[in-house]
Formats: structure tokens, C-alpha cells, sequence
């Protein structure tokens, strides 16, 4: 015996809607990728430079420091203390800067925090 023949099935006609599917997944790597911007133009603006001429003299001023007998005198110690603090404090904001992370935190008034801490330091050490 054979099989009967296939019955044939007129063509349905074609959808025009289209089904597009999201994952919260995708989202999330979007908006992560954003935290991790660069702004290499800053380097090029005067508070950029001023930072970068910041950094290589305190660098040399906490080299110089480092090269005198400080350990013998207390003042010199603490003269020790705020530059090799604040050159390390340039540095972090040179990379937030940089990576423009203060524009996540609005929060904090980074000039008056940064200027008021020195202030009072530098005033202790010229003391």
C-alpha cells in the first residue's frame, strides 16, 4: 500500500509585526560604560596644565625634602608630611578629573575641600 498523497495547504499570509525583545542586562552595560569616561582634551586647558606643572614641582619639592635630614627636626618632617600628601592628592585629582568621576559625585564643592584642607596645612607648616 502506498501512503496517501500530502494534502496541500494554501501559503498563510505574512505578518507585518515585528517582535523585538530587551534584557535589563544590555541596559546595565550601557549606562556602566558611560562611568568609564576619558576626557583627553583636559590635559590641554589651563587647569590641566596648571595640575601637570603642579604634579613634576612637587614632585621636585618633596624630592629636595627627602634629600635633607629632615628626620632631625620635626618641622622639616611635617613640611615632609604635606607635600608628599598633597602632591599624592594632585595625582587622585588629576585621575578624576581625567576620567570626569566629579561629575557623578556633585555633592562635594571639590575646590573649597581641596583649598581649604591646603590652606590649613601649608598654614601649620609655615608656622
Amino acid at each position: 500500500m502506498e501512503p496517501p498523497p500530502p494534502l496541500e495547504q494554501p501559503p498563510r499570509p505574512r505578518s507585518h509585526t515585528v517582535t523585538t525583545t530587551s534584557s535589563s542586562f544590555t541596559a546595565n552595560l550601557s549606562a556602566s560604560s558611560s562611568t568609564l569616561a576619558y576626557d583627553r582634551e583636559f590635559l590641554r586647558t589651563p587647569p590641566g596644565l596648571l595640575m601637570v606643572a603642579e604634579i613634576i614641582l612637587g614632585l621636585l619639592v618633596w624630592t629636595l625634602i627627602a634629600g635633607t635630614e629632615y628626620f632631625l627636626y620635626p618641622a622639616f618632617g611635617w613640611v615632609m608630611f604635606v607635600a608628599v600628601f598633597y602632591w599624592v592628592l594632585t595625582v587622585f585629582f588629576l585621575i578624576i578629573y581625567m576620567t570626569m568621576t566629579y561629575t557623578r559625585i556633585p555633592q562635594v564643592p571639590w575646590t573649597t575641600v581641596v583649598n581649604t584642607s591646603a590652606h590649613c596645612c601649608f598654614g601649620f607648616a609655615g608656622l
